[in-house]
């Protein structure tokens, strides 16, 4: 039989995105991405950065988080917007467009906090 290897890395950087989230702890894994399946954006983004670098050290701030997600809050605009996409969703046979932003994914999150420094995914 196998031996697991232990993670604590990993299950720390997804408890703390959950938490940051809502997204129910089992619903997240090392595949899931900051933008495309959890949904983190604007100052939510601050704040897990915030919560990553208090428990894991400032080098999180040197990320390029504008590669990975929104770093601005939407503006009032965009509820028109929604409510758009919303009515003409039957036609266009989908609710939201594809993300325009590269994956971040929460295993590469726990692999750079290891290594101490940035590289890329």
């Amino acid at each position: 039989m196998d031996a697991i290897t232990p993670q604590p890395t990993l299950d720390r950087v997804i408890a703390i995105v959950a938490y940051h989230s809502g997204v129910r702890l089992e619903k997240l894994s090392a595949q899931s991405a900051i933008d495309q399946d959890v949904g983190i954006s604007g100052d939510d983004i601050t704040e897990l950065a915030e919560a990553f670098a208090k428990e894991f050290g400032e080098h999180v701030w040197e990320w390029p988080w504008h590669r990975f997600c929104e770093l601005s809050e939407p503006s009032v605009l965009v509820f028109p917007y929604l409510i758009w996409r919303l009515l003409t969703w039957p036609i266009r046979g989908r609710l939201f467009d594809p993300s325009k932003f590269e994956r971040l994914e929460l295993g590469h999150i726990a692999a750079v906090i290891e290594r101490g420094e940035w590289f890329e995914p």
